[in-house]
């Protein structure tokens, strides 16, 4: 049986021959460098204003810059000593999209990226200005990504799957989010904007029970009652289309929750669980957001266990996860988890407000299959501890699942009145 690598591989090439050719209005005609005290200036001669995005990476050092596709007519460019410049590629990254990887032969940090239209002879441009740093600068200084870049419609609505991928030594932070086509039968607000759509996921179901507790509560039921207690505060405000990956006792794939927030236009994606221990003393919530580096072993093993939770419908996620999943989900964006990060935060402040007993460090991160859909802002809860009888018995009420919603609401409210001031300034 051919290997997965390589069925992929053709599919990409596939995908390649049979997609109709993008239109390359767009050309890269000149690349030039100055070099001042302060600064190096790398100006891009355009043949009209491109949305860019420019970043850095290391291993080794270089500088990109992604533009919309172009027609690369620069020819040889001439690198300054100074410049740090080793070798120049370009060449497509996605549809739609095509790269410049400049080589540099030492740690550099972008300053400033901006466009400057075209004024008289002189032609639409594209200015970067970068100094050599320290390494240490380099680390703190090459999350930064410049310019306006956002994914098109076709790079979004594909299967990423059958997308060409950069080569792994040319792989970074994905393309920022785009704005999504919004269905036109969203709703409106009370104040006649249109509703934001929240997807609710009640964790487990079905064949997988998740957590037992004390009274042979199960999981599965909690996290459902208290999905559907937030999914009515959500829309008795009336500014949410309230969505639920399931609304009763059915299994549902991971990948398919995340499938379902997406195909939805998602703009927050909220998992809810209650976790377990073996420490049956422990008990609070906690909130979690994506990372590839649990913030510690606890939260990396719950995420561990979450991820193979398919094991009991008998998808092994955990080869999936690895072969497959990893090339659908890991373009996560740095937007988006800034985002997620940002209600996570929100979202502990509120239920410590509220009354909601916390687990100490609540605001957690780890790999957890569930939140990696690349443009939805994702968190997952863990309500509780199944595995503390108090705690157990307390999340099988509803008053303490009608409090715990209530301030999940209340993060939600502040999470978009943030957006909103952000969008509108």
């Amino acid at each position: 049986m051919p290997h997965l690598k390589t069925i992929l591989l053709l599919i990409g090439m596939l995908f390649c021959i049979c997609a109709p050719a993008q239109a390359k209005a767009l050309s890269v005609d000149d690349v030039r460098f100055g070099v001042h005290p302060e600064k190096i200036r790398m100006v891009l001669d355009l043949s009209e204003v491109s949305d860019y995005r420019v970043f850095t990476m290391d291993k080794p050092y270089r500088l990109i810059v992604d533009l919309t596709s172009f027609e690369w007519r620069a020819g040889k460019v001439a690198r300054p000593a100074q410049s740090g410049v080793r070798d120049i590629r370009e060449g497509p990254l996605q549809p739609g999209v095509s790269r410049i990887v400049f080589d540099m032969d030492r740690p550099i940090s972008v300053s400033t990226a901006f466009v400057i239209p075209r004024q008289g002879q002189t032609p639409d441009r594209l200015v970067i200005d970068y100094r050599h740093v320290s390494a240490q600068t380099f680390r703190v200084d090459k999350e930064k990504i410049h310019g306006t870049l956002r994914a098109s419609d076709i790079y979004r609505n594909q299967n990423l799957a059958t997308a060409n991928p950069p080569r792994n030594d040319e792989s970074a932070p994905p393309l920022p989010k785009a704005k999504p086509e919004k269905k036109p039968d969203k709703g409106t607000n009370k104040t006649g904007g249109k509703k934001k759509i929240v997807v609710i996921d009640p964790g487990h179901g079905g064949v997988d029970p998740g957590a037992v507790g004390v009274d042979n509560i199960y999981e599965k039921h909690v996290v459902l009652a208290l999905g559907k207690s937030l999914k009515a505060q959500l829309e008795e405000t009336g500014r949410y289309r309230v969505l639920m990956t399931r609304e009763k006792d059915v299994f549902v794939k991971l990948a398919d929750r995340v499938k379902f927030a997406r195909d939805n236009n998602a703009d927050l994606f909220v998992s809810i669980h209650a976790d377990t221990i073996h420490k049956p003393n422990v008990s609070g919530t906690s909130v979690y957001t994506l990372s590839k580096e649990a913030s510690d072993a606890q939260t990396a093993k719950l995420a561990e266990k979450e991820n193979k939770a398919d094991l009991i419908a008998g998808i092994d996620l955990s080869v999936e996860d690895e072969q497959v999943v990893n090339i659908l989900f890991d373009f996560a964006r740095t937007e988006t988890m800034n985002e997620s990060k940002f209600f996570a935060n929100t979202l502990v402040r509120n239920m410590k407000e509220d009354g909601v007993k916390l687990l100490e460090n609540p605001s957690r991160h780890a790999g957890f299959a569930v939140l990696k859909a690349p443009d939805v802002p994702s968190i997952l809860i863990e309500a509780g501890f199944m595995s503390n009888k108090k705690e157990a018995r307390l999340l099988n009420k509803p008053e303490h699942r009608e409090k715990i919603a209530r301030a999940i609401r209340k993060g939600i409210d502040a999470f978009f009145e943030h957006v909103q001031h952000y969008e509108n300034n």
